[in-house]
């Protein structure tokens, strides 16, 4: 709900102040020796502009016109970022999956705020009504996709300890009665 509430004031700033296409992204103004805060911000800005860039375009309004909840919200996406930079050489299926799911969840979000706004007029409402019930049906099949994936994983890993089992199963005898034995 948090996530919800500074998305809906993130996009009420985005729609109060309008939308420029001429953004400069917020990494190219950093200073030359950075610290972590600063690395954080840009691992997040990269990030957000590499895989959800209308996020990118309301931090960037929010960077320069409300720094405190700028700051606060490159906190709160570090946190969802931080597992999708660092998860992907472990099993690169189920990182698709979960950046995908971030991508799907973000957006959802994102119209929701801009719906909260209630800056939108009658018949672009709609739309955005639309757009949101699309992205919302999306976010559920990307999350049943992952639980399949999941479940199929589980399944292998069950099915190598049978084998494994059955493979060895005179060995594994013959060392717990050895040990129970002796």
């Amino acid at each position: 709900m948090q996530r919800i509430l500074t998305l809906a004031a993130v996009w009420l700033f985005f729609v109060a102040v309008g939308h420029d296409g001429g953004l400069v992204a917020a990494a190219d103004e950093q200073p030359a020796a950075p610290s972590a805060a600063d690395d954080r911000e840009q691992r997040v800005v990269a990030f957000v502009a590499a895989h959800q860039p209308e996020l990118g375009e309301v931090l960037a309004h929010l960077r320069k016109r409300k720094p405190a909840e700028y700051a606060r919200a490159i906190e709160e996406l570090d946190r969802s970022v931080q597992p999708l930079t660092s998860g992907k050489a472990k099993d690169p299926r189920l990182h698709e999956l979960d950046l995908l799911a971030w991508q799907a969840r973000t957006r959802v979000d994102l119209l929701g705020a801009r719906l909260m706004s209630g800056k939108e007029k009658d018949k672009n409402r709609e739309q955005v009504e639309q757009q949101l019930r699309e992205a919302i049906a999306a976010e559920l099949d990307i999350r049943a996709e992952k639980l399949a994936y999941r479940k199929q994983r589980s399944a292998a890993w069950y099915d190598r300890q049978i084998n494994r089992l059955s493979e060895k199963r005179d060995a594994l005898i013959d060392a717990r009665m050895k040990a129970l034995v002796e």
